[in-house]
């Protein structure tokens, strides 16, 4: 009797009731169907909260073993009435499916509405941890009132991000302190890349533009051996090698080839934006964890899944490649190809271009439009009150070095967003070229742009405040 009334809910229209009697009936996937491509805007608030909780409970039900659907009921529950316990559902349901991105979306729109549930703070501090973001972290955690039910487990929560942002800061410094020490000791940045028949340990420090490896027409990698021993793998556009001589690709060809596959989709994501990529092959070495560790410090392991130094792409062996690191990849991969359209020599490049150019590309990639997190309002804010840095401040230091990276890197996006919106990208790489040639950078925006560069920081600055 009750199958048969179930029955005659679905033939109708999709209403409350129905959502009730399938919720009642654990029929999942006949609620999914029903209110799949129903919108929330021709229900009543009443009825539409109704709905959106017994879509929660089916997510609530299926999350153990069937997150597939579970997502889907809860993204569906949300659309309806947005509640904490939908939202952390259907993060949850997202990251056993492998969208983290999703999941992530999931929990800072969720929390926009639900500044104070502990819940979703938790939820989205706990995916920043994982994905390393221990200063996220602490923003989030930090705003857990004491009201809240979950305070306690969000204060202990808070030990962990709190020694995870000191572990990325000890990185910065330790990155900061590679970048400014001298290019021919060892003990933190190894020797440039060397040349055939050079051993990593024995090259000789490098002295002005670096050459870039021997072009090959091939799109299809080929192994080689070189005048040492050492195997080589390349193709048009990346040569492949262990920092360890002894050791062959055999050993790990599993990495290697998620490797590839995420240096050809940072590839393609540059050029997409760009419009050209680089000509000759990047060269890759790839770092065990003990390696990238002992060269580079354990926080630096611990926080980064490689970087673009000495006219190479370095992996880290013991970063996972998942989209955050992807991204990251594509951000090295864009310096790559600055570096070459300098002509290898991007001293005279302003570190605000080089890595706002760079940030820019990578948010593209992932669809972002705007800074992440705090960041996004507090631009606007000081833009608005005449407080930005000023670019001449970010022309020669390491913008990592800075009293907070994420704000001078969120900026240097920014503009160079503004740059490639008005005057095009053709013209942006046109005014890099003319950098590396040994035109002075203020003097070739002005040629460029028919403007100064003080008139142009002030305009952005004004573009910002406006938004």
């Amino acid at each position: 009797m009750f199958v048969s009334s179930l029955a005659v809910f679905l033939a109708a229209a999709p209403t409350a009731q129905s959502a009730d009697a399938c919720a009642k009936a654990q029929q999942w996937d006949e609620l999914y169907l029903a209110f799949a491509a129903v919108s929330p805007k021709g229900y009543s608030a009443k009825d539409g909260k109704r709905i959106a909780q017994a879509l929660s409970k089916g997510c609530d039900a299926l999350l153990p073993a069937d997150a597939v659907m579970a997502y889907s009921l809860g993204e569906k529950s949300v659309a309806f009435v947005s509640e904490p316990g939908a939202v952390v559902c259907t993060a949850k349901a997202a990251i056993k499916t492998d969208q983290r991105s999703a999941a992530e979306d999931a929990l800072r729109t969720g929390l926009k509405k639900h500044p104070k549930d502990g819940a979703i703070s938790i939820e989205l501090a706990k995916l920043m941890i994982d994905e390393k973001d221990g200063q996220g972290a602490v923003q989030v955690l930090s705003q857990v009132p004491k009201s809240s039910k979950l305070f306690s487990e969000a204060q202990t929560l808070l030990i962990s991000a709190k020694a995870l942002a000191d572990e990325s800061a000890t990185a910065r410094a330790e990155l900061v302190a590679r970048e400014k020490k001298p290019s021919g000791s060892a003990a933190v940045e190894p020797p440039p890349m060397p040349t055939d028949g050079e051993d990593d340990e024995g090259a000789p420090p490098m002295r002005g533009p670096q050459r870039p490896p021997k072009l090959i027409e091939s799109r299809s990698y080929e192994s080689s051996v070189d005048d040492e021993g050492r195997r080589i793998r390349q193709n048009a556009y990346f040569r492949f090698r262990y920092f360890n001589a002894q050791r062959d690709f055999g050993q790990r060809a599993d990495y290697e080839g998620r490797v590839q596959g995420a240096l050809e989709e940072a590839r393609l994501a540059a050029r997409n934006v760009m419009g050209v990529a680089r000509e000759s092959a990047v060269d890759v070495i790839l770092y065990s964890k003990a390696e990238f560790t002992m060269h580079h410090g354990p926080w630096a392991a611990a926080a980064i899944a490689g970087f673009y130094s000495g006219s190479a792409i370095r992996m880290n062996d013991s970063a996972e490649i998942n989209p955050r690191n992807q991204a990251t990849l594509v951000h090295e991969y864009v310096h790559a190809v600055v570096d070459e359209l300098c002509s290898f020599n991007t001293n005279g490049l302003p570190k605000w271009v080089n890595e706002g150019l760079a940030e820019y590309v990578e948010w593209e990639f992932t669809g972002r439009t705007r800074p992440e997190g705090r960041y996004d309002a507090y631009i606007r804010q000081l833009a608005a009150q005449n407080k930005l840095p000023s670019l001449s401040g970010m022309r020669d230091d390491p913008l990592i070095s800075g009293s907070d990276p994420g704000l001078l890197y969120s900026y240097a996006a920014m503009t160079m967003r503004s740059y490639v919106r008005r005057y095009g990208m053709p013209d942006l790489i046109s005014l890099l070229r003319d950098v590396g040639k040994g035109a002075r950078f203020e003097k070739a925006f002005t040629q460029h742009t028919s403007t100064d560069l003080a008139q142009f920081e002030e305009s952005v600055r004004d573009e910002i405040a406006s938004k």
